[in-house]
């Protein structure tokens, strides 16, 4: 320890510091605290043995550069410091306290700010209010920023760094599309929908695209890598890209236009739920249509299992096989061979497969219905803006009572986050209905093409496809029982179904029976 001699003080440090963040941009930069500090040093006659010069915030403790010049000074190295003020030396009360115990013990016997000086020997209460408005400024500073952030995420505006597919426009302070990449995420996740594509499939398509992972310093990484599984799941399970955005565990009404709608983003989150709890051997290849069939026996999962057989000439020949998993119990069904099964689902697909004459006549009657059908929508818009106004309600009387202290800060975003989710839903709904008017007609056209795009099945099909068909048209109501493939079509297959094996290449069917119209009841529309 140095002497405590406060009459006598030989060398000096000169500290300037310059903080990164937003509360510091008001203070003098670091070149002019060197220059005006050095002035003074020369006209006192203070001799400045090092200067030290930091770039970091004061906020918390943990500065490499102040703590080594404490410990310098500790061991007598220098007895002074020079700085522009004492918020500069700390803004929290740890680093605050060790200089104002170090001035008290004499380790430090003079601190020179540009408008005052500090002793051992001075009253320590001015040194004290100071260092507390530092500390001060810092906890209201963070307060106004945390209140800011929150009324801007109230507004529907993302504070924060827009994600891929968007891009911060720094002249208007909004967050707008980039056409290229939006347009590759909306592929992403329709890509997933279709439950064709694994994780490993969407990284894929991204690093085609030209989406690569970045160099990494920490982790030693050079980028330019396909981005991880990780990485693709927390895109696809961003509701940003629907017009929402989490954000302090609440969910916000996103001002940003939607890449996607909020039912695409719905149907992928429920995918993600399903496949997440599927367990999985990476070691082994998938099979197109393993979870696709169920054993008619025993109700087990039907399985794939890859054989290799080595023949007498040397040649080795690999044969796939589906069988049951016979988990837990027994069962005495045989395997098949995966090519057999496959032709057995072609046939299968093909008796759902709707013939041209059908589709030409259901397609008039939807025209036809098209045109009628706008009283019906309307009053369906009307419905769904008399949920939305009651939402509108619950959500104002949930805010008086999380603000009256009558309901509890979980619970309150619990219950803010249902009504957010179930109010974009509806909202998405009207406005989709109110600019497509008979939407419901939609679906209908797709089944008619899907049903047409059935003819086209065969053996060369590619079985992700045909799976992706057989989970529309049968479910889990698809069996393999004595090596032949049993199942039961959903209703609006079954008749295509029934009417195929009851009259063969010319069936008739009652689905195109005269009669009016087709739409359905306002309680039907589904979107």
């Amino acid at each position: 320890m140095v002497a405590k001699n406060t009459a006598f003080v030989n060398n000096y440090y000169l500290y300037a510091r310059k903080s990164t963040d937003v509360e510091d941009k008001q203070v003098r930069s670091i070149e002019d605290q060197l220059s005006v500090l050095r002035a003074l040093a020369k006209q006192e006659g203070l001799i400045i043995a090092e200067e030290f010069v930091e770039k970091q915030s004061a906020k918390v403790p943990g500065r490499p550069i102040f703590n080594n010049m404490l410990a310098r000074i500790e061991r007598g190295e220098a007895q002074g410091i020079i700085c522009w003020k004492l918020d500069r030396l700390a803004r929290n009360p740890i680093d605050g306290g060790q200089i104002s115990w170090l001035l008290q013990n004499g380790n430090i016997q003079h601190i020179r700010t540009y408008d005052q000086s500090y002793r051992p020997t001075d009253n320590i209460l001015m040194m004290s209010v100071e260092f507390g408005m530092a500390n001060q400024y810092i906890i209201d500073l963070a307060a106004n920023t945390r209140r800011g952030l929150n009324e801007k995420a109230k507004r529907g505006e993302f504070p924060g760094i827009a994600p891929l597919g968007y891009l911060n426009d720094v002249r208007t302070k909004t967050i707008i599309v980039d056409k290229h990449n939006a347009a590759l995420i909306k592929q992403a996740f329709e890509r997933y929908a279709q439950n064709s594509s694994t994780l490993e499939d969407i990284a894929l398509f991204f690093f085609k695209h030209g989406i690569k992972t970045r160099a990494n310093m920490r982790w030693q990484s050079e980028g330019g890598r396909p981005m991880k599984c990780d990485q693709a799941k927390y895109i696809l399970s961003n509701p940003f890209y629907c017009g929402l955005f989490r954000y302090a565990g609440e969910l916000h009404e996103g001002k940003h236009p939607p890449i996607i709608s909020k039912k695409l983003f719905d149907d992928v989150q429920k995918l993600l739920v399903g496949r997440s709890n599927l367990r999985k051997n990476p070691d082994k290849p998938t099979q197109p249509l393993c979870g696709l069939l169920r054993c008619g026996e025993c109700g087990r999962s039907i399985t794939a299992e890859v054989k290799i057989k080595r023949q007498k000439n040397g040649n080795v020949h690999q044969y796939t096989y589906y069988r049951c998993t016979k988990k837990d119990i027994k069962c005495s069904q045989p395997h098949i061979r995966a090519e057999e099964l496959e032709r057995q689902l072609s046939a299968a697909l093909k008796t759902c497969a709707m013939p041209p004459e059908w589709a030409q006549e259901m397609s008039a009657m939807a025209d036809r219905d098209e045109k009628d059908g706008l009283q019906a929508t309307a009053a369906f818009a009307q419905e769904l803006h008399t949920k939305i106004v009651e939402i509108n309600r619950k959500q104002d009387k949930l805010l008086e009572g999380y603000i009256s202290e009558l309901i509890e800060p979980d619970r309150y975003r619990e219950e803010k986050n249902k009504l957010t989710s179930e109010k974009k839903t509806l909202t998405e709904q009207k406005t989709r209905l109110e600019q497509k008017g008979n939407s419901w007609l939609e679906p209908l056209r797709n089944w008619i093409k899907d049903a047409q795009t059935l003819n086209e099945i065969d053996e060369t099909t590619p079985g992700p496809l045909k799976k992706s068909f057989a989970q529309k048209i049968f479910g889990s109501n698809l069996f393999l029982k004595n090596q032949k493939i049993e199942f039961i079509a959903k209703t609006q297959y079954a008749e295509l179904s029934s009417a195929y094996r009851n009259n063969g290449n010319a069936p008739s069917c009652n689905i195109v029976a005269p009669r009016v119209g087709i739409e359905p009841t306002t309680k039907g529309l589904q979107f």
